[in-house]
């Protein structure tokens, strides 16, 4: 059971001289959302339906979480992001690599560690 608090700092990971993406440093999992158009790539029920999911998974591992919004480099789409403790990061890794398998827009992020472009 988580016993530290779950971290919200943010990090940019720049992916060439103008564009990136705005991430956490405890974030687990995530998906881009674009909103509920009709021809939206990530339409926003696919977005919540696939993180609430996820969420529905670590309440039964006993894995405590928090959830985020974030930028990316698209001014039409934003991204969600759970959150979990440091020391709750590989078991709830290996549930996201699992969960993103059976969904269109879910992906597992790796833990990230003391980044030059992290901000508060």
């Amino acid at each position: 059971m988580t016993t530290t608090k779950i971290s919200t700092k943010k990090v940019w990971v720049s992916t060439s001289g103008w564009r990136g993406y705005m991430t956490y440093t405890n974030a687990v999992g995530g998906a881009n959302d674009t909103g509920s158009w009709d021809d939206s790539p990530c339409p926003s029920s696919t977005r919540k339906a696939e993180i609430d999911g996820f969420i529905k998974k670590l309440r039964a591992a006993g894995i405590k979480y928090k959830t985020k919004w974030g930028q990316t480099s698209n001014v039409f789409c934003v991204a969600q992001f759970v959150l979990v403790a440091p020391e709750d990061h590989g078991r709830a890794y290996e549930i996201a690599k699992l969960h993103s398998k059976e969904t269109s827009l879910f992906y597992p992020c790796e833990k990230v560690e003391n980044k030059k472009e992290a901000v508060s």
